[in-house]
Protein backbone atom coordinates (compact mmCIF):
# COMPACT_ATOMS: atom_id res chain seq x y z
CA UNK A 1 0.00 0.00 0.00
CA UNK A 2 1.51 3.27 -0.99
CA UNK A 3 2.22 5.75 1.58
CA UNK A 4 0.04 8.84 2.45
CA UNK A 5 1.70 11.93 0.64
CA UNK A 6 -0.50 13.92 3.09
CA UNK A 7 -2.14 14.43 6.57
CA UNK A 8 -5.82 15.86 6.77
CA UNK A 9 -4.27 18.91 8.16
CA UNK A 10 -2.05 19.38 5.49
CA UNK A 11 -4.86 18.56 2.82
CA UNK A 12 -7.35 21.37 4.52
CA UNK A 13 -3.92 23.47 4.65
CA UNK A 14 -3.72 23.46 0.72
CA UNK A 15 -7.28 23.95 0.22
CA UNK A 16 -8.02 27.43 1.50
CA UNK A 17 -7.25 30.32 -0.63
CA UNK A 18 -4.67 32.66 -0.84
CA UNK A 19 -7.07 35.93 -0.44
CA UNK A 20 -8.31 33.92 3.09
CA UNK A 21 -4.99 33.33 4.24
CA UNK A 22 -4.10 36.96 3.47
CA UNK A 23 -7.04 38.37 5.60
CA UNK A 24 -6.15 36.08 8.57
CA UNK A 25 -2.58 37.49 8.51
CA UNK A 26 -3.73 41.63 7.87
CA UNK A 27 -5.86 40.34 11.23
CA UNK A 28 -3.31 39.12 13.35
CA UNK A 29 -1.20 41.87 12.62
CA UNK A 30 1.84 40.17 10.58
CA UNK A 31 2.77 42.52 7.85
CA UNK A 32 5.73 40.83 6.31
CA UNK A 33 3.38 37.43 5.88
CA UNK A 34 0.79 39.44 4.74
CA UNK A 35 3.17 41.02 2.15
CA UNK A 36 4.57 37.72 1.05
CA UNK A 37 0.64 36.49 0.32
CA UNK A 38 -0.67 39.59 -1.65
CA UNK A 39 2.55 38.76 -3.77
CA UNK A 40 1.61 35.13 -3.99
CA UNK A 41 -1.72 36.17 -4.88
CA UNK A 42 -1.15 38.67 -7.68
CA UNK A 43 1.31 35.77 -9.32
CA UNK A 44 -1.28 33.19 -8.75
CA UNK A 45 -3.64 35.55 -10.89
CA UNK A 46 -0.92 37.02 -13.19
CA UNK A 47 -0.44 33.12 -14.47
CA UNK A 48 -4.11 32.66 -15.19
CA UNK A 49 -4.70 35.75 -16.78
CA UNK A 50 -1.65 34.78 -19.21
CA UNK A 51 -3.06 31.04 -19.49
CA UNK A 52 -6.11 32.74 -20.91
CA UNK A 53 -4.79 35.23 -22.94
CA UNK A 54 -2.14 32.63 -24.72
CA UNK A 55 -5.19 30.90 -25.20
CA UNK A 56 -7.80 32.76 -27.01
CA UNK A 57 -4.98 34.03 -28.84
CA UNK A 58 -3.87 30.89 -30.17
CA UNK A 59 -7.68 29.84 -31.05
CA UNK A 60 -8.07 33.16 -33.05
CA UNK A 61 -4.84 32.05 -34.90
CA UNK A 62 -6.05 28.70 -35.82
CA UNK A 63 -9.38 30.41 -36.90
CA UNK A 64 -7.37 33.22 -39.22
CA UNK A 65 -4.77 30.78 -40.90
CA UNK A 66 -7.73 28.16 -41.20
CA UNK A 67 -10.95 30.25 -42.35
CA UNK A 68 -8.95 33.75 -43.45
CA UNK A 69 -9.73 37.03 -42.50
CA UNK A 70 -13.67 37.34 -43.16
CA UNK A 71 -14.23 34.32 -40.61
CA UNK A 72 -11.90 35.59 -38.05
CA UNK A 73 -13.39 39.35 -38.04
CA UNK A 74 -17.10 37.39 -37.38
CA UNK A 75 -15.90 35.31 -34.40
CA UNK A 76 -14.19 37.97 -33.48
CA UNK A 77 -17.01 40.38 -33.32
CA UNK A 78 -19.52 37.73 -31.66
CA UNK A 79 -16.81 36.76 -29.10
CA UNK A 80 -16.12 40.35 -28.01
CA UNK A 81 -20.08 40.87 -28.06
CA UNK A 82 -20.32 38.16 -25.53
CA UNK A 83 -18.76 40.06 -22.58
CA UNK A 84 -18.33 43.60 -24.02
CA UNK A 85 -21.99 44.09 -24.47
CA UNK A 86 -23.29 43.27 -20.71
CA UNK A 87 -20.59 45.54 -19.41
CA UNK A 88 -22.09 48.34 -21.91
CA UNK A 89 -25.32 47.42 -20.99
CA UNK A 90 -24.06 47.46 -16.86
CA UNK A 91 -22.91 51.47 -17.45
CA UNK A 92 -24.98 54.34 -16.26
CA UNK A 93 -26.23 56.31 -19.49
CA UNK A 94 -26.96 59.57 -18.57
CA UNK A 95 -24.25 62.39 -19.14
CA UNK A 96 -23.28 63.06 -15.62
CA UNK A 97 -22.56 59.64 -14.91
CA UNK A 98 -19.21 59.80 -17.29
CA UNK A 99 -16.53 60.61 -14.44
CA UNK A 100 -18.05 57.15 -12.60
CA UNK A 101 -17.79 54.82 -15.85
CA UNK A 102 -14.51 55.85 -16.71
CA UNK A 103 -13.68 55.01 -12.91
CA UNK A 104 -15.05 51.32 -13.56
CA UNK A 105 -13.35 51.00 -17.04
CA UNK A 106 -10.01 51.78 -15.35
CA UNK A 107 -10.99 49.41 -12.40
CA UNK A 108 -11.68 46.70 -15.31
CA UNK A 109 -8.01 47.61 -16.90
CA UNK A 110 -6.55 46.38 -13.55
CA UNK A 111 -7.39 43.09 -14.01
CA UNK A 112 -4.35 43.35 -16.13
CA UNK A 113 -2.04 43.76 -13.14
CA UNK A 114 0.00 46.63 -15.00
CA UNK A 115 0.49 50.16 -14.14
CA UNK A 116 -1.98 52.87 -15.33
CA UNK A 117 -0.61 56.19 -17.11
CA UNK A 118 -4.08 58.60 -17.16
CA UNK A 119 -3.78 61.92 -18.36
CA UNK A 120 -6.89 64.33 -19.12
CA UNK A 121 -7.05 67.49 -20.94
CA UNK A 122 -10.78 69.17 -22.12
CA UNK A 123 -11.70 66.77 -24.64
CA UNK A 124 -11.01 63.53 -23.31
CA UNK A 125 -9.57 61.05 -20.63
CA UNK A 126 -6.55 59.01 -22.11
CA UNK A 127 -5.46 55.52 -20.81
CA UNK A 128 -1.86 53.90 -20.87
CA UNK A 129 -1.23 50.38 -19.63
CA UNK A 130 2.27 50.73 -19.35
CA UNK A 131 3.12 47.67 -20.43
CA UNK A 132 -0.24 46.88 -21.89
CA UNK A 133 -0.83 43.40 -19.65
CA UNK A 134 -2.04 41.52 -22.85
CA UNK A 135 -1.48 42.06 -26.34
CA UNK A 136 1.51 44.40 -25.71
CA UNK A 137 3.08 41.44 -23.31
CA UNK A 138 2.37 39.05 -26.09
CA UNK A 139 4.88 40.68 -28.56
CA UNK A 140 7.11 41.52 -25.53
CA UNK A 141 7.86 38.13 -24.69
CA UNK A 142 8.03 37.23 -28.48
CA UNK A 143 4.77 35.01 -28.76
CA UNK A 144 4.53 36.49 -32.14
CA UNK A 145 7.70 34.99 -33.19
CA UNK A 146 9.29 31.49 -34.43
CA UNK A 147 7.70 28.06 -35.81
CA UNK A 148 5.06 28.35 -33.38
CA UNK A 149 4.17 31.72 -33.42
CA UNK A 150 0.18 33.48 -33.33
CA UNK A 151 -1.16 34.87 -36.51
CA UNK A 152 -0.03 38.46 -37.25
CA UNK A 153 -3.03 39.37 -39.45
CA UNK A 154 -1.09 40.44 -42.83
CA UNK A 155 -3.53 42.75 -44.66
CA UNK A 156 -4.63 45.92 -43.78
CA UNK A 157 -8.12 46.20 -43.24
CA UNK A 158 -11.09 47.52 -40.55
CA UNK A 159 -9.79 44.46 -38.38
CA UNK A 160 -6.73 45.65 -38.11
CA UNK A 161 -7.39 49.27 -38.16
CA UNK A 162 -5.82 49.71 -41.63
CA UNK A 163 -2.34 48.26 -40.58
CA UNK A 164 -0.63 45.20 -41.55
CA UNK A 165 1.01 42.44 -40.18
CA UNK A 166 -1.38 43.11 -36.96
CA UNK A 167 -1.42 41.10 -33.93
CA UNK A 168 -4.39 39.04 -33.79
CA UNK A 169 -5.10 39.16 -29.97
CA UNK A 170 -5.14 43.33 -30.55
CA UNK A 171 -7.78 43.43 -32.95
CA UNK A 172 -10.63 42.71 -30.31
CA UNK A 173 -10.34 46.24 -29.81
CA UNK A 174 -11.55 47.04 -33.16
CA UNK A 175 -14.89 44.85 -32.49
CA UNK A 176 -15.37 46.65 -29.17
CA UNK A 177 -15.85 49.67 -31.13
CA UNK A 178 -17.87 48.51 -33.74
CA UNK A 179 -19.76 46.60 -31.53
CA UNK A 180 -20.70 49.88 -29.01
CA UNK A 181 -20.78 51.93 -32.34
CA UNK A 182 -23.43 49.63 -33.52
CA UNK A 183 -25.72 49.46 -29.92
CA UNK A 184 -25.25 53.08 -28.95
CA UNK A 185 -24.34 55.06 -32.03
CA UNK A 186 -20.92 56.21 -30.84
CA UNK A 187 -17.76 54.40 -28.91
CA UNK A 188 -17.37 54.81 -25.25
CA UNK A 189 -13.56 54.68 -25.87
CA UNK A 190 -11.37 54.21 -28.63
CA UNK A 191 -7.90 52.44 -29.41
CA UNK A 192 -5.00 54.70 -30.45
CA UNK A 193 -2.68 51.43 -31.61
CA UNK A 194 1.06 52.37 -30.88
CA UNK A 195 3.29 52.94 -34.12
CA UNK A 196 5.53 49.53 -32.72
CA UNK A 197 3.07 47.60 -30.65
CA UNK A 198 4.77 46.04 -27.67
CA UNK A 199 8.23 48.53 -27.74
CA UNK A 200 5.44 51.88 -27.22
CA UNK A 201 2.45 51.84 -25.41
CA UNK A 202 -1.39 51.83 -27.10
CA UNK A 203 -3.00 54.80 -25.62
CA UNK A 204 -7.10 54.54 -25.38
CA UNK A 205 -9.21 57.94 -25.27
CA UNK A 206 -12.67 58.29 -23.80
CA UNK A 207 -13.75 61.36 -24.90
CA UNK A 208 -16.26 63.89 -22.86
CA UNK A 209 -18.70 63.95 -25.54
CA UNK A 210 -20.02 61.69 -27.72
CA UNK A 211 -20.34 63.86 -30.48
CA UNK A 212 -16.66 64.84 -30.53
CA UNK A 213 -15.18 61.83 -30.86
CA UNK A 214 -13.15 62.15 -34.18
CA UNK A 215 -14.52 60.99 -37.78
CA UNK A 216 -11.17 59.06 -38.02
CA UNK A 217 -12.96 56.32 -35.27
CA UNK A 218 -15.87 56.00 -37.31
CA UNK A 219 -13.91 55.87 -40.96
CA UNK A 220 -11.27 53.46 -39.89
CA UNK A 221 -13.73 50.39 -39.15
CA UNK A 222 -16.00 51.16 -42.42
CA UNK A 223 -18.46 52.61 -40.63
CA UNK A 224 -20.46 56.47 -40.76
CA UNK A 225 -20.39 58.55 -38.13
CA UNK A 226 -24.18 59.53 -36.86
CA UNK A 227 -25.19 63.27 -38.52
Amino acid sequence: MTERFFSEAELRDMERRTVDRLVDAIDAGDSERARKLARRMYNEFLSMHDLYRNWITATLSEVGRRFGDQALDDIMVEGVRAWWKPILDSLPKDPESLPGRIKMFAAGLHGHLQPLEITEDEEKVSLRMCPCGSGGRLVQEGKYEGPDAFLKIEKPQPLTYGCKDYPVYCAHEYAMERIDIEENGHPFVVVEPAAEIGKEHCVMHIYKKPAEVPLKYYERIGLKKPG
